[in-house]
């Protein structure tokens, strides 16, 4: 944080200035906080925690598809991603992917991070901001999708062993199962997804939060013991929108780390 920022927000909670305005700069500080941290590990990461994945977009041009090559790890997209400027007043306001679907017609949309190895049983911790526009005025959803994947699927088992739901009611759900529902998002505000994946010979699971900007949230989840081998074989994250979901939503600084 500049000197700049904190000459600002100092202003917003002097003496003079209490009630809703304070409380509206404790959430202006916590939510540069949270992003400033998100942002550090992203540009550094960990000399204990090796990035196996990482990507802000940078390097590409607006209007273009993300390339190939990303900063740590490679990438593939499927049909409408872009790297675009920052939604309006997002922070950070670098580059973002812009995920997109436009109609009904049984579309796809998705990035997909491929990590540069598959090491096998250990601890991950994946993070990313999203900014999810409201819902609009077409039908639009906006419903994101996080997902994890095996790079190198195990016989007629599906490549996926989790995902998360960024429901039209501000709510996450796990899996499509009604019963994981938790947390609250904002729309039109940056907000930070940070799972940590701990897998093993017999088990995997993952502990989930939502943080920055009005999101809130945390929660663990078992993966089901039919794709434990699956995720022991994690090697790419998705983040995308699929049939039936139509509309728009924007993700940056993507990262994948492993705990030594």
């Amino acid at each position: 944080m500049n000197d700049q920022t904190l000459d600002s927000l100092q202003v917003e909670v002097t003496p003079l200035r209490t009630g809703a305005t304070w409380l509206m700069a404790i959430g202006k500080v916590r939510l540069i906080l949270s992003l400033g941290f998100l942002v550090a590990l992203t540009t550094a990461g960990s000399c204990n925690s090796p990035a196996l994945f990482q990507s802000n977009f940078d390097a590409t041009a607006v209007g273009q598809p993300p390339s190939p090559t990303q900063a740590v790890g490679t990438a593939s997209v499927e049909g409408s991603v872009l790297v675009v400027a920052a939604p309006p007043n997002a922070q950070p306001s670098g580059k973002w992917l812009q995920i997109k679907i436009v109609n009904k017609s049984g579309q796809v949309a998705s990035f997909q991070g491929k990590l540069t190895q598959q090491p096998g049983n250990g601890t991950y911790v994946f993070s990313t901001a999203l900014f999810i526009p409201p819902t609009g005025p077409q039908g639009e959803d906006n419903v994101a999708t996080i997902s994890f994947e095996a790079l190198a699927p195990q016989g007629n088992l599906p490549a996926e062993f989790m995902h998360l739901d960024f429901l039209a009611n501000n709510r996450v759900q796990i899996d499509d199962d009604s019963g994981t529902v938790f947390g609250q998002f904002p729309r039109n505000q940056v907000f930070i997804v940070q799972i940590t994946l701990d897998i093993n010979a017999t088990a995997a699971k993952a502990h989930i939060m939502l943080s920055g900007a009005g999101a809130s949230g945390e929660t663990d989840r078992n993966v089901i013991s039919p794709l434990v081998q699956q995720a022991q074989k994690f090697g790419a994250v998705r983040i995308r929108m699929g049939f039936p979901h139509t509309g728009t939503f924007f993700a940056t600084n993507v990262l994948v780390q492993r705990k030594q």
